[in-house]
C-alpha cells in the first residue's frame, strides 16, 4: 500500500520541536522550519545514526543531538560543525526525504518503494471550513492492522453489541443495502434504514423523517460514513488510517456536521459522545489483535451479513472493482 498519501500528524502538533512518526514501518521525523516549511526525513542521522527526532530545529535545518549535523527539508546535510571548511556541496551527506503536504490542519507524507514522485495530491475532507458546518479531528493509535480498523468503522452489526445503548440498541431491523463500486472504492447505501432508537438517533433524524445512510471505503484505507436527514441536518464521519506496522495503526477521524440553529450547542454533546464511541472501537480492535496472536494467523469468514468487507479485502489485495454490477442484499442491525 505504498504510492499513497498518509496523514502523519496534525498541524498543531508540529511546533518548535521535531516529532517522530512510523508510517508503513518506516521511521520518520517531521519538523517545521522557522519560515513554516515542513520537512519529513528518515529518522536517522547519516553520521552515527542517532534519531534526528532527538535534535532541534535551527535556522538552517534540523540539527542532530549527537554532533550537530544539520539537514534541510530536502535531506541534504547543510552543516557539519566539526568540519573546518563547513559542509561543501560536493559529496554532501544526505538522509532520505519524503514528499510532504500541509492542508486542512493535517500534515501528509507520501511513501513510495522506489522513490517516485506523487502523481496526485492528498484528499480533501468534505465541508471543511464551510459556513454552518462544525468539525474537529480525533486521533487514536489502534493496536490492530489498518484493514481491521477500516472494516470496523464501516461495520453496522457490531454497533448493536460494542456500542449498545450508546449508538444502537439490542433491537434489530432488516435493512436493504445497495452496493456499488469502482476501481478503488466501494459503497453501501442503506435504502430503508429507520431512525435509531437512541438519543443520538433521535437527534440525527426527526420523528417521521427519512434518513439516508451511506458507508464508503476508498484506497488506501479511508472510510466515510454519511447520515443525512435533509440539507440542514447532515453528519459525516471520515477516517484516514495510517498503517504504522503489521498490528498498529494511527487513525485520524474527521467529524463534521451541519445542524442549523443548534450546531454549537449540539457539539457540546456530540463531541464527547464521538470520543466515547471511538474508545470502544479501540478496545475491541485491541482484543481482536490479542486473540488472533493467541490463536494463530487470522482466518476470517466473509458472510452476507458483512456489508462490504469482502469487497474491501479485494481492493486492499490489489483487485479492481470497476465494472462490477450493482447488487442488493439484506442485513439485520
Amino acid at each position: 500500500m505504498h504510492e499513497h498519501w498518509y496523514v502523519a500528524c496534525r498541524s498543531k502538533q508540529l511546533g518548535r520541536s521535531p516529532i517522530e512518526r512510523v508510517v508503513l514501518g518506516e521511521q520518520l521525523v517531521l519538523f517545521r522550519m522557522q519560515d513554516g516549511e515542513v520537512g519529513a526525513l528518515a529518522n536517522r542521522c547519516a553520521h552515527r545514526n542517532l534519531a534526528l527526532s532527538r535534535g532541534k530545529v535551527m535556522t538552517d535545518g534540523l540539527s542532530c543531538a549527537y554532533h550537530g549535523w544539520t539537514y534541510d527539508p530536502s535531506g541534504a546535510c547543510v552543516r557539519v560543525p566539526a568540519a573546518c571548511n563547513g559542509c561543501s556541496p560536493k559529496g554532501r551527506p544526505r538522509v532520505r526525504s519524503y514528499p510532504v503536504r500541509e492542508k486542512q490542519g493535517l500534515i501528509w507524507v507520501y511513501l513510495s518503494e522506489k522513490g517516485e514522485e506523487p502523481e496526485g495530491e492528498p484528499m480533501d475532507f468534505p465541508y471543511h471550513g464551510q459556513p454552518r458546518w462544525q468539525h474537529w479531528f480525533m486521533e487514536r493509535v489502534f493496536e490492530g492492522d489498518a484493514f481491521n480498523c477500516a472494516e470496523n468503522f464501516l461495520d453496522c452489526p457490531h454497533t448493536n453489541h460494542v456500542h449498545r445503548g450508546l449508538f444502537r440498541t439490542e433491537k434489530t431491523r432488516e435493512n436493504e443495502v445497495e452496493i456499488t463500486s469502482g476501481r478503488d472504492w466501494v459503497q453501501a447505501e442503506f435504502l430503508n434504514e429507520k431512525r435509531i432508537d437512541t438519543l443520538l438517533g433521535r437527534i440525527l433524524c426527526p420523528k417521521g423523517g427519512q434518513m439516508r445512510h451511506t458507508d464508503r471505503f476508498m484506497l488506501p484505507y479511508v472510510t466515510r460514513v454519511d447520515y443525512r436527514a435533509h440539507e440542514t441536518r447532515h453528519f459525516v464521519v471520515m477516517s484516514q488510517c495510517t498503517p504504522m506496522g503489521d498490528d498498529q495503526t494511527r487513525v485520524f477521524t474527521y467529524m463534521a456536521f451541519r445542524f442549523d440553529g443548534w450546531g454549537p450547542l449540539l457539539r457540546l454533546f456530540y463531541q464527547p459522545f464521538a470520543h466515547r464511541v471511538l474508545d470502544q472501537d479501540v478496545d475491541v480492535i485491541r482484543w481482536q489483535t490479542e486473540d488472533i496472536r493467541r490463536h494463530g494467523p487470522r482466518r476470517f469468514t466473509f458472510h452476507e451479513s458483512d456489508a462490504i468487507a469482502r469487497e474491501m479485502s479485494d481492493l486492499v489485495s490489489g483487485r479492481s472493482l470497476e465494472g462490477k454490477d450493482v447488487r442488493r442484499k439484506k442485513i439485520r442491525f
